[in-house]
């Protein structure tokens, strides 16, 4: 057919042989030119920039980051002029030429006004000083005739008026009326409770923060309250502006979730015991159990060590109310701590006849 005569030229081969060979130059070309635009494949890692100085990083990475510098922050926990965040974070893989939003540490802390707490509840005036980004320094209780009332508010030891300008994050000292009656109030339960809200809860229960112990060692995020002093106690009471001492473990090396359980059975049986008015002495028995199983169990719940107690064990099948998950049987309570106190009365008997 003479329509494919063109198939046997040689001329129609060369030409073919151009085309592909000019095609296949230009998809490289193509993908050589978007490569070098979108740096396909040059991944580097991101270093640690955190309290560098950050004039000194931009110059020094200008070719690898387009830095973006987000906002500036004053802390005392690094030098002025360094960086205080990153985005990308430390050892993340990315382009070269990536945004870098940084944000820098600021030469002066940011200044707010003082507000008027005068005469406000105590409550209301951590509400207001954390508005305006102040912090409660300690809590002292003076004679005045409304409880929990602001009397005055001082900075670094001296009274501090309304409208006077101060650092952000500076510590008040809030001056607080004992009222004219009962001048105690109930302990909190800090059992468990995170290392950052500790104080708060100290002080709206008009208590001030003692001394802390750190049992183990571990970021400050993962310490819970592992035991405080004075301990708590659903009747204690202690003055107001009592210092409160805690230790705290981590929540890595302690089960915090089954130990609290057991302190919210404590305090539910408690309760029902009083509301079926049952005798005062049983009542403390109860109490003197209870605690006896908890301070011995406490290692149980600890990751590291797991040993077994006997005498728990044997408290555990008296007590086995303690570890029921069904609702609680009071009567059946009140029976099991006589029948142990007969026992255990009668075992005494034993002895001082021998």
């Amino acid at each position: 057919m003479k329509a494919f005569n063109f198939l046997t030229k040689r001329a129609f081969y060369i030409h073919l042989l151009i085309i592909i060979a000019l095609a296949i130059i230009v998809i490289e070309v193509a993908f050589f030119s978007l490569n070098g635009y979108t740096r396909h494949g040059e991944e580097i890692v991101v270093p640690d920039f955190i309290g560098l100085n950050c004039d000194s990083v931009i110059e020094r990475h200008a070719d690898d980051y387009n830095f973006i510098i987000l906002d500036s922050v004053y802390t005392k926990t690094l030098p002025e002029g360094s960086i205080f965040q990153q985005d990308p974070l430390p050892e993340s893989k990315v382009k070269k030429g990536r945004n870098m939003y940084i944000v820098k540490v600021s030469e002066a802390p940011e200044r707010v006004m003082m507000p008027n707490l005068r005469n406000l509840s105590l409550r209301q005036a951590m509400v207001k000083l954390k508005a305006n980004g102040l912090k409660v320094s300690e809590l002292e209780f003076v004679d005045y005739f409304a409880k929990n009332a602001v009397v005055d508010q001082k900075y670094k030891g001296e009274v501090i008026e309304p409208g006077t300008e101060i650092a952000k994050g500076s510590m008040i000292k809030l001056l607080v009326g004992y009222g004219i009656d009962d001048k105690r109030t109930h302990l909190p339960n800090l059992v468990a409770a995170r290392k950052a809200d500790v104080k708060n809860l100290l002080n709206e229960a008009s208590l001030n923060m003692g001394k802390e112990y750190h049992i183990d060692e571990d970021d400050d995020s993962k310490y819970r309250v592992y035991k405080m002093k004075p301990e708590y106690d659903i009747e204690t009471l202690v003055e107001l502006g009592s210092k409160v001492d805690v230790w705290y473990r981590s929540e890595n090396n302690f089960d915090f979730y089954s130990f609290e359980r057991e302190l919210t059975k404590k305090d539910s049986i408690l309760n029902l015991m009083k509301k079926k008015k049952l005798p005062d002495n049983t009542i403390k028995y109860v109490t003197d159990s209870f605690d006896y199983i908890i301070k011995n169990r406490r290692f149980l719940y600890d990751s590291v060590s797991r040993e077994y107690d006997k005498n728990v064990a044997y408290s555990k099948k008296f007590f086995r109310y303690v570890y029921q998950e069904d609702t609680i049987d009071i009567d059946s309570v009140y029976r099991d701590a006589m029948e142990r106190k007969k026992m255990m009365d009668s075992e005494k008997n034993k002895k001082k006849k021998k």
